[in-house]
């Protein structure tokens, strides 16, 4: 029951899912047969008030704070498939770790192909990333994501105020991010039984690099 609730919340999520910097993954494969759901919110930080009233009066390179959900299993210990939600779309992701999944450094490589559905158009998106783990509950990584398609953080407005979408240019996009991601339930833990409790917290901050208004965003995400 609740793996179905959570999964109907990333479906209406994707409706509102507005962006696509910062892929909200760490280095690490999941392991075969492993099953998640993954929800998560940015929140663009501006480095100056008087950026953000510029950036919300005139919209250009203006950013929103936006929802992100994806859908993932092991496919093997080294490749992960699964369903992803973001940049007002969806699509189908492939990860894969390119060390040996025991060692507890890892370096992946993440290919998202997202839907965007306003434009009905293809977002690809290719993320490159490295972690170590501490113990077993903590991963440092670092890494970069670069895509191309619709220009989202420059979408003009219609006369009636809604998003004009004939009229959204495409554009290269990259940022690059680093962050954290702490095990609640590691193999063999006390609280591994735990149905209610999350599987991990994530903390990731990215920073794009298109984009001329300085700014940093700020993201957290919670796999079940």
């Amino acid at each position: 029951m609740l793996r179905i609730s959570i999964l109907t919340l990333m479906f209406l999520v994707l409706l509102f899912s507005s962006c696509y910097y910062g892929a909200m993954q760490g280095a690490h494969t999941l392991g075969k047969n492993h099953i998640t759901m993954t929800g998560g919110v940015t929140l663009p930080a501006y480095f100056s008030a008087e950026s953000k009233r510029e950036a919300e009066e005139d919209r250009i390179d203006y950013l929103e704070t936006y929802p992100t959900a994806d859908f993932t299993m092991g496919a093997t210990d080294r490749i992960d498939l699964g369903i992803s939600s973001f940049g007002y779309g969806v699509g189908p992701m492939i990860k894969y770790n390119l060390m040996n999944p025991l060692d507890p450094t890892a370096v992946s490589a993440m290919l998202n192909m997202n839907y965007v559905i306003p434009m009905q158009v293809m977002l690809p998106r290719l993320s490159i990333c490295a972690g170590h783990r501490f113990d077993r509950d903590l991963e440092v990584f670092a890494g970069t994501d670069i895509g191309y398609g619709p220009d989202l953080a420059n979408i003009p407005e219609s006369q009636d105020g809604s998003h004009d979408w004939d009229r959204v240019d495409n554009t290269c996009f990259s940022c690059i991010r680093i962050g954290c991601k702490y095990e609640l339930k590691p193999e063999g833990s006390p609280n591994a039984n735990r149905t209610y409790l999350p599987e991990s917290i994530l903390f990731q901050f990215s920073i794009p690099l298109d984009i001329s208004r300085s700014m940093i965003l700020a993201g957290l995400a919670i796999t079940y």
